[in-house]
């Protein structure tokens, strides 16, 4: 069964890549007005966050504008995606060359670098673009999916993408980072979610306090790795533009500094990226704990 969705998946990775634009965008209006108007967890949660968090009441049309926005912009970057996997250099990278001269300078000088990503746009073109631009080897941590045969087809993926997975429930999970960034290679971590066990530091998200993860701030801090954002949102078919840069360099800081002042440089950084992009960030996680 296992091996049977692993191949299924790669099946619909490949439909899905070579869809052609009239028929993504049909595609992502027909979800987008489904998932919108269809009584869901996932649509709880976006009427939540985006209620609580934009200001935008679901009753409202605006509101209702915005669910179909997001939902349509998850399709289309997913048709994306796969034709990135599938036909890697498919996708154009605008503002590719300033962010790669940044990483590539670090590693000139022997560093390990720690990537902090987000759910914003296509995260999966944004590991293809890390894996493209270090000469040394970039680990991805990930969550184990639920479905049977998710996490093979998960691995297959980011294998595709020139990445390696390191998964978030290992005991050894820990040790394996620190090992990593001492051989002077890279991690590349999705930052915006809730952190298991609601452990992480606490910091100002959106203008609400929430549980951040905490893993990017203690490993720069121990190991003396600078931390770079990078996040690739879509600007039309087939073309994305690449945000982030530099957020901290424990070598450069000045003074003493709390892993939990690091955390909140990294939220910052963002909800820089929401404000640009609202549309194209997952509203459906429950990141923040709102009162009755």
């Amino acid at each position: 069964m296992t091996i049977m969705i692993a191949v299924l998946f790669r099946i619909l990775v490949h439909i899905l890549a070579i869809l052609p634009d009239s028929i993504t965008e049909i595609l992502a209006t027909g979800v987008a007005w489904v998932s919108g108007n269809l009584r869901s967890r996932r649509l709880r949660l976006i009427r939540m966050n985006v209620d609580k968090i934009l200001g935008l009441p679901p009753h409202t049309s605006f509101a209702k504008a915005f669910y179909r926005q997001v939902f349509g912009s998850q399709v289309r970057c997913l048709v994306e995606t796969c034709r990135e996997v599938v036909a890697p250099g498919t996708i154009i990278l605008e503002g590719e060359q300033e962010w790669r001269r940044l990483v590539q300078g670090i590693e000139e000088n022997g560093r390990s670098i720690i990537f902090a990503a987000a759910h914003i746009g296509s995260w999966e073109i944004t590991g293809a673009l890390i894996a493209r631009t270090c000469g040394k080897r970039v680990h991805a941590l990930a969550k184990r999916p639920k479905v049977r045969g998710g996490g093979a087809a998960l691995e297959w993926l980011r294998q595709r993408l020139g990445l390696s997975v390191l998964w978030s429930h290992k005991k050894s999970l820990v040790r394996d980072m620190m090992s990593s960034l001492r051989r002077g290679e890279h991690l590349a971590m999705v930052i915006d979610q809730k952190p298991e066990g609601r452990v992480g530091d606490t910091v100002q998200f959106i203008g609400k306090p929430v549980a951040f993860v905490g893993g990017p701030a203690a490993m720069s801090l121990r190991c003396n790795s600078p931390i770079v954002s990078v996040a690739t949102v879509r600007t039309g078919p087939r073309q994305f533009k690449v945000l982030g840069g530099l957020v901290f360099d424990p070598v450069v800081a000045h003074g003493s500094i709390s892993e939990a002042q690091v955390s909140q440089m990294c939220a910052a950084e963002i909800e820089r990226w929401i404000h640009l992009y609202p549309e194209q960030w997952t509203w459906e996680y429950k990141r923040w704990v709102f009162g009755p």
